[in-house]
């Protein structure tokens, strides 16, 4: 899950469309920057006439002359931590316009003006440091850490869960925080190997301070990349798929470069673009 843009087109200002199932000037557009029939000529049904209409009424299906998938919600928050690192009043456009949470608009103003301050934070260089947990077999960064979860990405159905900050990586009680484990560097082993490969809380592991040796077993374990099935299917016959679990890990701290951020600083630029293009808002979906 995560956040994803449109703009719409102008096809409809421009009378490119087929006609409407209602007369035209019921349509509007709403506060989340949709097209909708006025309130005084709703009535039920007429709003589904419409959405279907809009599929392929013009030449952009959806009537979306762009669409974007900006990030996942991890991303986004890697991304807003690095600008508030930078500090939020060298960006006070994409403060104010990027949303918390899925839905809202950004007039095609303010999308000029964000992409000015894109083009900035693409010059900012280094940005600082952050804390990162890092498959101790091969180097490859297993995740970074989310300052707005507090460095948590395992919630455990047991009551458990785990994160790693500049101290380490923890494992801790969910409802009080009481600290269970921690370790700069730690071996996790399946103590269950036959329990379901995608199903790890089904199965036992056992944690291991590699510094002090400190043991602790819990049914959930740091998850790496998805790996095929033995038949070279990503998913099986039930949908599942399949996950690599590291063996050893540790925490380290790495520099942050605003390079970094090309995953999202691409779709952002480009529906901003497509938004000063058609003079259209960019709705937050």
């Amino acid at each position: 899950m995560g956040l994803d843009a449109s703009v719409m087109c102008d096809c409809l200002k421009r009378r490119l469309t087929s006609e409407p199932p209602v007369p035209r000037e019921w349509l509007v557009i709403d506060d989340e920057g949709q097209i909708a029939i006025a309130p005084e000529h709703d009535s039920p049904g007429t709003g589904g006439d419409v959405y279907h209409w809009m599929e392929d009424c013009c030449d952009h299906p959806g009537m979306r002359y762009a669409s974007e998938g900006i990030a996942n919600w991890t991303g986004y928050r890697l991304f807003q931590q690095a600008m508030a690192e930078v500090g939020w009043e060298n960006f006070p456009v994409l403060h104010q316009e990027l949303p918390e949470v899925n839905g809202g608009r950004t007039e095609a103003s303010a999308s000029a003006l964000a992409l000015e301050e894109l083009a900035a934070f693409r010059k900012v260089g280094r940005i600082g440091s952050n804390t990162w947990l890092v498959d101790t077999t091969t180097g490859e960064v297993n995740r970074e850490s989310v300052a707005a979860y507090e460095g948590v990405f395992i919630m455990s159905s047991s009551g458990l869960e785990a994160g790693f900050d500049s101290d380490g990586f923890f494992i801790r009680t969910s409802e009080d925080g009481l600290e269970l484990f921690r370790a700069i560097r730690f071996q996790q082993t399946s103590l269950d190997p036959d329990a379901e490969p995608d199903e790890s809380e089904q199965g036992r592991f056992l944690y291991v301070d590699l510094g002090s040796g400190r043991e602790f077993e819990c049914r959930f374990a740091v998850p790496g990349a998805m790996i095929p099935w033995p038949d070279g299917r990503m998913q099986d016959d039930r949908g599942r798929l399949r996950t690599h679990y590291p063996a050893r890990l540790h925490v380290e701290e790495r520099s942050v470069y605003s390079s970094h951020f090309e995953y999202i600083l691409g779709p952002l630029e480009r529906i901003f673009r497509a938004s000063v293009e058609m003079g259209n808002p960019v709705r937050w979906e």
